[in-house]
């Protein structure tokens, strides 16, 4: 079974304290790539998420959202107003000793160290809080299968247009097959055609051996038997690793690059004009297939 890179996964948690949303969305990539945004609160929780997609998946770019809200938000920070005041006083004595007369603000006093202090737990909002990751883990793997329910689907919208495609190939396959043989026997009658126009006004001779012999040459030359037989070779298998329930995008990305090899030399060898105008047909539904391969896990 094959499936596609793309897809989409959504699921989401509302109760009395909080709503919680995970998004993924997925594209081709040679590799796995994973992209994460969520909010502050949650970043000590990051590493377990992408732990889980990477056991998850295999390949595509993944990009995670996490949208987080509770109905008691923690402030980002709070002033020590302890601090603030010790600040202050020194200030103020050290303005009397100096006859220092211009004012000290606000804006001034904030910016002493330990004036601000950064809040990133809380009692309601700990990201480390095993409670919180067990249900943002149950939030991630609904997503996740959400997910692969799309890219499966996509897969098998996929396996359709590539065995039409494929299919085509095989009748083209068929029908070079039966034109091959006459490559030869065309070229026969050519040569001794030829043959006979160029000696009739002259009392030279050439042997039958010798015509024979520059016959079998041409056609062990253009003899394309071996690779129409490769190529089928390589259909199977993609077909076979397409059954596979293992991911193998990357192999039948290679499968694809042979088929176009075969593909190549046939056309370099068969010498006739037809047969290579059905491979230019068999090339473009592999450039078709290649296209789609390219979106397959």
């Amino acid at each position: 079974m094959i499936k596609s890179m793309t897809g989409f996964g959504r699921s989401e948690l509302n109760d009395e304290k909080k709503t919680v949303a995970v998004e993924l969305r997925s594209v081709n990539n040679k590799y796995l790539k994973i992209n994460i945004r969520i909010p502050d609160l949650l970043s000590g929780v990051e590493d377990k998420i992408e732990k889980l997609l990477k056991k998850e998946l295999v390949r595509g770019t993944v990009n995670l959202t996490i949208d987080y809200k509770t109905d008691d938000q923690v402030p980002k920070c709070v002033i020590n107003k302890d601090i603030l005041k010790d600040y202050h006083n020194i200030i103020s004595e050290a303005r009397k000793e100096i006859s220092f007369q211009q004012d000290v603000t606000l804006d001034n006093l904030i910016s002493l160290p330990g004036v601000l202090e950064f809040k990133k737990n809380s009692e309601n909002g700990k990201a480390e809080d095993e409670g919180l990751w067990q249900e943002l883990e149950q939030l991630v793997k609904l997503s996740v299968n959400d997910l692969k329910e799309m890219r499966e689907a996509e897969g098998k919208n996929l396996r359709i247009e590539i065995d039409k495609w494929k299919d085509k190939i095989s009748v083209l396959l068929d029908k070079i097959e039966t034109m091959a043989p006459k490559v030869v026997s065309e070229y026969s009658n050519r040569i001794l055609e030829r043959v006979s126009t160029l000696l009739s006004s002259t009392d030279s001779k050439i042997e039958k051996g010798d015509l024979l012999k520059e016959i079998a040459i041409f056609a062990d030359r253009c003899d394309i038997s071996e690779e129409l037989g490769r190529l089928r070779s390589h259909i199977l298998l993609f077909n076979n690793t397409m059954d596979n329930e293992e991911p193998n995008g990357r192999k039948l990305e290679f499968i694809v690059q042979e088929m176009f090899r075969e593909a190549n030399t046939i056309a370099s060898k068969a010498n006739n004009s037809e047969i290579i105008e059905d491979v230019i047909s068999i090339k473009t539904e592999i450039e078709r297939i290649k296209e789609q391969v390219l979106n397959i896990e």
